[in-house]
């Protein structure tokens, strides 16, 4: 609660704009893809105790950094679960305008689309 973004607006704005940008069941993941790793409380058992899917809970795993795992190996990773790909996609189009707008450096998001479009073979629009 109280959680902010690089721009200093509500993180759950982040959240619905990546929710937004994608459809259908995709979007449980997308309000979901940061809970673990920033929502206090959070992990996945408790998601699997809510009533969540364990598809769900398999894509929202996808899309919790583990501890000492590189941008690039995290992104890979994230890329595997069908589920997953387009909320990541989503997630570093969304963290890559928001920190374009705040001036945050955002070659990491440059090299995580990059890297995201070589493995899912197709070029990444943006925007």
């Amino acid at each position: 609660m109280g959680q902010t973004d690089k721009g200093g607006e509500p993180y759950f704005l982040h959240c619905k704009r990546v929710a937004d940008a994608v459809s259908g069941g995709e979007r449980a993941v997308a309000y979901l893809h940061d809970v673990v790793e920033k929502g206090p409380g959070w992990t996945l058992d408790r998601l699997r105790d809510e009533g969540f899917t364990p598809a769900v809970i398999e894509a929202v795993d996808a899309l919790t950094r583990r501890r000492d795992e590189t941008d690039d190996a995290f992104v890979a990773r994230a890329l595997k679960n069908e589920l997953a790909r387009p909320v990541k996609v989503a997630d570093l189009k969304d963290n890559l305008a928001q920190a374009e707008k705040t001036g945050i450096d955002p070659s990491k998001y440059r090299e995580g689309l990059r890297l995201a479009s070589q493995i899912c073979g197709k070029p990444i629009r943006l925007g």
